[in-house]
């Protein structure tokens, strides 16, 4: 009887304990989730006025939810070792049948630190009204339906502006609003395989071969590896498929891995010089055979987390879908509406598939003002350094000329361009969006320019002119 009494105790005892540890990991994951979601909610609300930003959410160290928790969130670099290697965009409507949009930042809070003395950018006191007019009347000479506009000045971002609707007849245009910016996709890809790089996770002159566990090789030159600066470069000789090619993960391999995505030209050769979209899928989808990470997952860590960004490649992975702008094209056309825009997801596995990452990242012209006044700065900024100043050099540095322009990696240069004696610049088009990033490393000037609706007329330097415009009188009048 005492053995049956003492086997029932201790069973009660361990029931007890149980239901103690199970309350406990509820509570837990709770407050977890709760504390998420007041950091989702403080990037969301994040003040952009000209008169009282708000940068408090830039050093939040948390971790992002897609990848390993052992590995902590990339916030501010430790010395960085030298390395030695420091038309239009995809057409494609996301999976009609997708779910729930998984964002590119489910994040979970680690630790807050004291927000530093100079982590507040130099806005401008008063909106500049002079400016204002000319991005009105710029805005209508040519069409728009809405723009935003970033200046960039002494290397901090120095007032946002807007013009007109994201939706039309629903929601004017505002600083929070977030666009579909095109190939100016293609330099924030950049900027995360350049940190990667520094990580020793991927070498940009590293044969690709390496990280599909295959040779890859143009079978028209066969010792000619394929690299990753090739592709950032557009000289890789891969063929320029139509968009309407599909990019899904294992047919890029399979024609990687069998040559038939290749051309003619020599790989590395400007006399291969192609703009390619296509190449940039393939890109994107190297960095994820490389890393077992998808694209997102990599650019939040690295990029979008520490500098307070709501960003991602697809449209339907950013947090703030309700801030998302309608496509219009030049009339008033619908190029893509924002339902069509929240279902085109971002890779929820890693080599999924590519069509996002030659144009589909989502962002502000206030937050991608923040990624390209850190290459003004030499990678870093607000003094949260997110590249070596090398890497900033690597991408910078010429691979050729073509076209009246530098080629960069992939950014391109001029000099003597809109008042400024050098500019580096990428522009960007695709459903009715006009844009143009545009910046000057010694001046400490930069200028963002997303437009919709525009008629897309280009200048002299082949840029499109409603962009060229503004930056134009924003440069002169600096």
């Amino acid at each position: 009887m005492a053995a049956l009494i003492t086997l029932l105790c201790t069973t009660i005892s361990v029931a007890i304990i149980l239901i103690a540890v199970f309350a406990i990991s509820v509570i837990s994951n709770q407050q977890r989730k709760n504390v998420a979601a007041d950091v989702q909610t403080a990037i969301l609300q994040h003040d952009y006025s000209e008169s009282s930003p708000d940068m408090s959410t830039e050093n939040v160290q948390i971790l992002e939810g897609r990848y390993d928790d052992s590995q902590e969130l990339d916030t501010t670099h430790p010395a960085i070792p030298e390395s030695s290697t420091p038309t239009l965009d995809p057409d494609y409507d996301g999976n009609e049948n997708a779910l729930t949009p998984v964002p590119a930042v489910d994040m979970v809070i680690e630790q807050y630190e004291q927000e530093p003395e100079n982590n507040s950018p130099d806005f401008f006191h008063e909106p500049d009204e002079d400016l204002q007019s000319v991005i009105h009347s710029t805005a209508k000479k040519y069409g728009a339906v809405g723009v935003q506009v970033a200046v960039i000045k002494n290397g901090s971002v120095a007032g946002t502006y807007e013009y007109g609707d994201a939706t039309k007849d629903a929601t004017p245009m505002g600083a929070n609003t977030k666009i579909r910016i095109a190939s100016i996709s293609k330099v924030i890809l950049a900027m995360a395989i350049m940190r990667l790089c520094e990580l020793d996770r991927l070498n940009i002159d590293e044969d690709i071969g390496e990280y599909w566990g295959a040779p890859v090789r143009n079978p028209n030159h066969k010792s000619k590896p394929i690299t990753m600066r090739q592709m950032l470069s557009h000289t890789s000789s891969i063929k320029v498929y139509d968009y309407g090619f599909a990019a899904g993960g294992e047919l890029v391999r399979s024609r990687f891995l069998d040559g038939t995505c290749f051309g003619e030209g020599t790989p590395g050769s400007m006399n291969s010089w192609n703009y390619n979209n296509y190449a940039f899928a393939a890109l994107g989808l190297t960095v994820e055979a490389a890393t077992g990470e998808t694209v997102n997952s990599l650019a939040a860590k690295h990029l979008f987390v520490p500098l307070g960004i709501d960003a991602a490649f697809g449209s339907g992975s950013i947090i703030g879908t309700d801030e998302l702008a309608t496509l219009y094209t030049n009339g008033g056309g619908v190029g893509r509406s924002v339902e069509t825009q929240k279902r085109a997801l971002g890779n929820t596995y890693a080599g999924e598939r590519g069509e996002e990452f030659p144009g589909g990242l989502t962002i502000s012209a206030y937050d991608l003002a923040k990624l390209i006044a850190t290459l003004v700065n030499g990678g870093e900024y607000q003094g949260i350094r997110i590249l070596s100043h090398d890497s900033v050099t690597t991408m910078q540095s010429s691979q050729g000329r073509t076209g009246g322009f530098d080629q960069c990696l992939p950014l391109r240069h001029r000099t003597n361009l809109y008042s400024e004696e050098e500019l580096f610049y990428h522009t960007g088009s695709n459903y009715g969006v006009y844009s143009l990033v545009s910046y000057n490393p010694e001046s400490g000037n930069g200028v963002v320019v997303l437009t919709t609706g525009a008629d897309g007329k280009t200048d002299a330097n082949g840029i499109y002119a409603i962009c060229g415009e503004i930056s134009e009188y924003i440069y002169r009048n600096k």
